[in-house]
C-alpha cells in the first residue's frame, strides 16, 4: 500500500505550496493561498518530495531548465505531455494544441502538477487564459519566465 507523502515548500513567489509524493512519482502540487487540502497524507521528506522542493526553489532562481524526472508521464493526456516540450520563457496558444481551444483549457486545468507539467506556458491570442486555481499564479509564473510584462 502506497501512502500518500507530503511536504510543505515555503516562501515561494507564487505562496506557499505543498507537494505530494506517492513515494515512486509526483502526484499533486496544491497552492495553499487558494486551494483546500481536502485529503489526508503523512508529512514527510522522500527522496522524490526534497527533489520536488529543489526543483521548485531551482525554477524560481532561474537556475535550471530540465523538465522534473519523477512524473508519471504514462498519465498524462497527450496535450499536458505537449506542454512539456515548451521550454523555459517560451509559450504555445491554445490554438496551437486543436482547433477546439476551449477543450484545450478544460485540460490544462486539470493538469494536477503545475509548474512541474508547464501548463501556464500556454495562453489565448487574445490575452493570458485562464488558470486554476488563481489567474493571478499564472501571471506570477508568465512574468518570472520574461513571457508577459504586465
Amino acid at each position: 500500500m502506497n501512502f500518500i507523502r507530503g511536504k510543505v515548500v515555503y516562501n515561494l513567489p507564487v505562496g506557499d505550496v505543498l507537494i505530494l509524493s506517492d513515494g515512486i512519482f509526483l502526484k499533486k502540487l496544491v497552492f495553499l493561498n487558494y486551494e483546500k487540502v481536502n485529503f489526508h497524507y503523512i508529512e514527510n521528506d522522500c527522496q522524490i518530495l526534497k527533489k520536488a522542493e529543489e526543483f521548485l526553489i531551482n525554477y524560481f532562481e532561474k537556475k535550471i531548465w530540465y523538465q522534473f524526472e519523477f512524473i508519471d508521464y504514462n498519465s498524462l493526456n497527450p496535450i499536458l505531455k505537449k506542454t512539456l516540450k515548451i521550454p523555459f520563457g517560451k509559450f504555445l496558444y491554445y490554438s496551437d494544441f486543436s482547433k477546439f481551444p476551449r477543450y484545450v483549457g478544460k485540460i490544462l486545468s486539470l493538469n494536477v502538477i503545475p509548474i512541474f507539467v508547464p501548463c501556464h506556458r500556454v495562453i489565448s491570442k487574445s490575452g493570458i487564459g485562464g488558470y486554476t486555481p488563481s489567474i493571478e499564479i499564472k501571471k506570477i509564473l508568465l512574468k518570472h519566465e520574461s513571457i508577459i510584462s504586465f
